[in-house]
């Protein structure tokens, strides 16, 4: 007479659940690192003997490439973005610095027409970025 069959209880092997945790968790590391790397915006600074370094707390960054392009906060921004993101930032944090990084090429009248947004927006701590002068 045959045995009856009698089918096996099911069993987690826990080895290669382990492993696919590990090869999870080590590709979540890596995808973070690669979204966290930030690019900066190249600007040609010019370099000032006077400059002192800063230590504010509460920055806004306006960037202008020697192209005329814009940027607030390494984001692309356009003149009327600008000046409403300006508003809000008096709003606000009235208490902001303007941190204003103009490439040494970038035309005068478009630096001076971000002056001019930042004062219009009723912000008065303004500092220019410069570069030291031993580069």
């Amino acid at each position: 007479m045959a045995k009856p069959f009698i089918p096996k209880r099911p069993r987690v092997e826990m080895v290669p659940l382990i492993d696919m945790f590990f090869l999870l968790l080590v590709f979540f590391i890596f995808g973070v690192f690669s979204m966290t790397t930030q690019q900066g915006i190249l600007v040609d600074l010019p370099a000032a003997q006077s400059a002192v370094p800063s230590k504010e707390e509460n920055t806004v960054t306006i960037s202008l490439t020697a192209q005329g392009a814009l940027f607030w906060n390494q984001k692309a921004a356009t003149p009327e973005i600008l000046t409403r993101l300006l508003v809000d930032t008096e709003r606000e944090r009235p208490e902001s610095v303007i941190v204003i990084r103009a490439d040494r090429q970038a035309q005068h009248g478009k630096v001076m027409e971000i002056l001019d947004a930042v004062r219009g927006a009723g912000l008065q701590r303004v500092s220019f970025q410069t570069a030291s002068e031993d580069r």
